[in-house]
């Protein structure tokens, strides 16, 4: 990571002049320092050394394989061995990674600088004359890839029967830690997040006006952008969770007990990417499969997978797109401080434009095989809920898994921000 032309001394130093300035003139001289940062824009393509390459296949070549527990469900204790040795057959032999690098620089990436971070993102520009402009905003373990197979109908719509007035300007950033994007020196909160990204839609790509949408991490970041910025109408995001807030009614008590029984069952990798981070990240840097593992795990048992068959719903190559990117940054170990950052962080780095709005505009998209989901009567309490659509197949990774049904939803949601003038 570049040192941050604005950093958090800049502000504390600007900060530091409170008893000759007065904290009015403080505050100014660290507004005067943010509104002085230019976003830069340059183009970026993926090429990865073949060293790198032939390195990782020797890698996956020579795992050093675990002892399995023989139990029913190969799948209780963690990744299925079995799962996993199919896995490495096809990434030695089908899986070619040149092939899938030049699909993926079809699509036009850049990098911006923002406050010294450099973030990756993809922008797809798209049909008519006034098209929507969304930031598309991934979670953990997520990926921009996760985006891929539904821009086309979002920027394109016309291609799929649907007239073009109902296109977008689709931007998919990598949060910092994850692909391309830098790695920051420590946890990052998801309140900074949420300013960079807004940073990258203003002064980065010129938009005085655009929507937001996540799912996990990138719900909060989402709601986030929304909720400081007035340049975000309303945010989209297909997460709603509620945990430690007083349950209201018997849903509520239900999530609750939900989450529970999710955290006690599912939530231990949870615990130690929020406490012990950097020792999971010795093993994800070395180990190909340790990386490959860690996340089929969570992409079998987050989503909705008919037959217990991710390949019902996940194309092979686009998952072990996401997996090679996770291995070729070294970015997995990082992902995961999102859970410890989500505690807190260096917010002053970037100030927010104005003050958080208490009940900012907010869609719901629900996908039903998500694990825990807050009802709409929390939604309607902390949110201005504009819409809440109960769909009828998805999980966690809900456009990566059913990116039909994510268009139509994003196409509708666009709709009824843009009909209610918001």
């Amino acid at each position: 990571m570049t040192t941050p032309t604005l950093s958090r001394r800049t502000i504390l130093e600007a900060s530091a002049a409170v008893p000759i300035l007065g904290l009015a003139s403080a505050a100014s001289k660290a507004a005067e320092i943010s509104g002085s940062e230019t976003v830069s824009v340059t183009p970026f393509e993926i090429d990865l050394p073949s060293a790198q390459l032939d390195d990782i296949l020797n890698r996956v070549r020579n795992v050093n394989w675990p002892v399995s527990p023989q139990t029913p469900d190969p799948w209780q204790y963690g990744a299925s061995l079995a799962a996993m040795k199919d896995l490495q057959d096809y990434w030695l032999n089908e899986y070619d990674w040149r092939e899938q690098e030049a699909k993926l620089n079809k699509y036009p990436h850049f990098k911006a600088n923002i406050v010294g971070y450099d973030i990756h993102f993809v922008h797809v520009k798209g049909s008519g004359k006034n098209p929507q402009p969304i930031i598309l905003t991934h979670g953990w373990p997520g990926s921009y890839i996760e985006f891929l197979r539904t821009v086309d109908r979002l920027a394109h719509p016309e291609k799929y029967g649907v007239p073009e007035e109902a296109a977008f300007d689709v931007v998919i950033p990598s949060l910092p830690g994850f692909a391309y994007s830098s790695k920051p020196e420590r946890p990052m909160s998801q309140k900074l997040m949420s300013r960079i990204l807004d940073r990258l839609m203003v002064e980065g790509l010129g938009y005085d006006r655009y929507i937001a949408q996540g799912g996990d991490f990138g719900a909060g970041i989402s709601v986030g952008m929304t909720a400081e910025s007035q340049h975000c109408a309303a945010a989209n995001i297909n997460l709603v969770l509620g945990v430690g807030s007083q349950p209201q009614n018997e849903e509520e008590r239900a999530a609750q007990r939900q989450w529970d029984r999710v955290y006690n069952t599912e939530g231990a990798y949870q615990h130690i990417q929020r406490t012990k981070p950097l020792s999971l990240s010795y093993g994800f840097s070395d180990s190909p499969m340790a990386c490959a593992a860690w996340l089929m795990e969570k992409y079998r048992t987050w989503s909705g997978i008919p037959n217990d068959n991710p390949w019902s719903i996940y194309p092979k190559s686009q998952v072990m797109n996401i997996i090679m990117t996770y291995v070729t940054t070294n970015s997995l170990g990082t992902s995961t401080w999102m859970y410890t950052g989500a505690n807190g962080g260096e917010d002053d780095v970037l100030p927010a434009r104005r003050e958080a709005v208490e009940k900012p505009y907010v869609g719901v998209t629900h996908f039903p095989s998500e694990l825990v989901f807050w009802p709409e009567s929390y939604a309607e309490r902390v949110y201005n809920l504009l819409s809440w659509t109960d769909l009828p197949a998805g999980g966690h990774f809900g456009a990566f898994e059913q990116p039909i049904i994510f268009a139509r939803e994003m196409r509708d949601f666009s709709r009824l921000v843009r009909g209610r003038g918001i």
